[in-house]
């Protein structure tokens, strides 16, 4: 295989100095429009391919950025790489990408080898479980001073910028939003005590309801993954109730969308027979049928606030860590209305 041309080869082709061809070949006004034609002409006519990672281990700089998302099943959060992609490419930025399948060893590791690869920064959305320690302790020195901004999900004391949703503002709308149509028996499906985001929305179910005075039993709170399965065997439970819900308050959509399937099966009529809401307002929530109630997380605000803070702190930026919560919108669709005349009727 012949030998990869380099800036001394055009500089030899064309009779200049090696400064000369990396001025001109960044079209750089110091040398005449003539001579910066004839070296791009000798550029390309040899074939010669711009040495990022040379040029980057010359700056100390490798242009790359990492992102690490944290489970590509759940379509919700693809929706933040588009709005970051889009700024890093402004940048001139190239991103380094993991699939973390909500998994921290292969969190871990991604984050070794992006650091052993000499990526200039780090988005994370933390997999199920992250604590402080793995992201400050012993183990990741190689994360000290190191550009990190998490974003979606919070990780408490962490030293890091985070852009994260208000996600306890969100279920009071939804509740509120409920509560004003009349309904007094709820659910709540979805979540647990691995994130913050789980934590966070049910805490603030739990406080409305009892700045309700509504009481909260076993037959309201249930905890599954963030998946249509889950959402559609519950549905089957809470029907089994003596005293059904009302209105079905889901962690997120993808369990919602379960529960709608299901509603058909059982003759039910999402917004008229039973309300049904998610949250994150993804994409298909709008086209589902019927329309999907939820909260819409700004993952456009989000993306780009964090992809700003990031390429702030790779160019120097040392102020003390943010942390940025912003707020999500209430979309009102067709799955909720007042709950039915005398409760939820079987069809």
């Amino acid at each position: 295989m012949a030998n990869r041309p380099t800036l001394k080869t055009i500089a030899d082709r064309v009779g200049v100095t090696v400064s000369a061809v990396s001025l001109a070949l960044r079209d750089d006004p110091r040398i005449s429009r003539a001579t910066r034609e004839r070296i791009q002409q000798a550029a390309e006519t040899l074939g010669y391919v711009y040495n990022r990672h040379a040029a980057g281990l010359r700056r100390g700089d490798s242009g790359t950025v990492a992102v690490c998302l944290n489970d590509l099943s759940n379509p919700f959060f693809t929706e933040f790489l588009g709005h970051m992609e889009a700024r890093f490419r402004e940048a001139d930025r190239m991103m380094l990408f993991c699939h973390a399948h909500e998994t921290p060893s292969i969190q871990a590791r991604f984050i070794r080898q992006m650091a052993e690869h000499g990526a200039a920064g780090l988005i994370l959305v933390p997999v199920a479980g992250t604590t402080r320690e793995d992201l400050d302790g012993p183990q990741v020195r190689h994360l000290r001073d190191f550009p990190l901004v998490l974003i979606s999900r919070d990780v408490d004391d962490t030293g890091f910028d985070r852009v994260i949703n208000d996600d306890e503002m969100g279920i009071r709308l939804l509740f509120d939003h409920l509560y004003a149509a009349g309904h007094r028996r709820f659910a709540w499906l979805g979540g647990g005590g691995d994130t913050s985001t789980a934590r966070d929305r049910e805490r603030s179910f739990r406080q409305r309801m009892d700045a309700a005075g509504l009481p909260v039993t076993t037959e309201t709170i249930h905890h599954g993954p963030t998946s249509l399965a889950f959402g559609d065997a519950m549905l089957e439970r809470l029907l089994a109730l003596p005293t059904p819900p009302t209105a079905i308050v889901c962690f997120s959509d993808i369990i919602a969308f379960g529960v709608l399937a299901a509603c058909y099966r059982h003759g039910l009529r999402p917004g008229i027979d039973i309300s049904v809401t998610g949250f994150d307002d993804m994409g298909a929530a709008a086209y589902s049928a019927p329309a999907l109630t939820s909260v819409r997380v700004r993952t456009d605000l989000i993306g780009q606030r964090a992809s700003e803070l990031l390429l702030a702190r790779m160019a120097g930026e040392r102020h003390p860590p943010v942390r940025e919560v912003v707020p999500p919108e209430l979309v009102v669709r067709n799955t909720t209305g007042p709950p039915a005349h005398g409760g939820l009727v079987q069809r």
